[in-house]
Formats: C-alpha cells, structure tokens, sequence
C-alpha cells in the first residue's frame, strides 16, 4: 500500500476509474429512480461525499505525475470536480421547485 501511494501516476489513475464508476453509478439509480425514489436519495447521500474526497484525491496526487502526463489527468479531474459542482449546484438551486 505504501508503494502505490509513493507512485502518483497510479493513485491518480485509480481516482479517475473509481470516479467514473461511481459516476456510472449515481447514472443508473437516477434512471431506475422512477420505482425507487428513496434509494436513489439514499446512494446520492453516500456516494457524494466519497466522490468529491476521491476526485480532490486524484486532483492533487495529479499534480505529483512527471512526463506529458499530467496535463491530461489534471484536466480529467478538473472536469470531474467541475461536474460535480455544477450537480450539486443545480440540486441546491431547483430543490424548491420538487413537489
């Protein structure tokens, strides 16, 4: 485990894969969210929180990658954050508006 947190190429490429999963993720109960509304409240509530530590995570770790690299991941990750802070916004501004 020490090995793989002293390689910042593998902790960001890590990141990257559990983020997209867990973006897949949040993707498949919002669209099975008709029959199950309060799962998907539920998973949105416990998938965030781990989503933004593991996208911060991978951002900074991103910085550490030597070679032509870094830009990529850096700009994957940016994106992410970017993402998912514009969700986040949308949930908090439409919140009134849901029945």
């Amino acid at each position: 485990m020490e090995k793989f947190f002293k390689d910042a190429l593998k902790v960001s490429i890590a990141s990257l894969v559990i983020s997209i999963t867990l973006y897949i993720v949040i993707i498949t109960f919002f669209l099975l969210s008709v029959v199950t509304a309060n799962i998907f409240g539920t998973v949105i509530k416990i998938i965030v929180p781990i989503l933004i530590l593991v996208t911060i995570l991978g951002f900074i770790y991103s910085f550490f990658i030597k070679g032509k690299q870094k830009i990529p991941f850096l700009t994957l990750h940016f994106v992410s954050l970017y993402a998912l802070s514009f969700g986040i916004y949308l949930a908090v501004s439409f919140q009134g508006f849901a029945p």
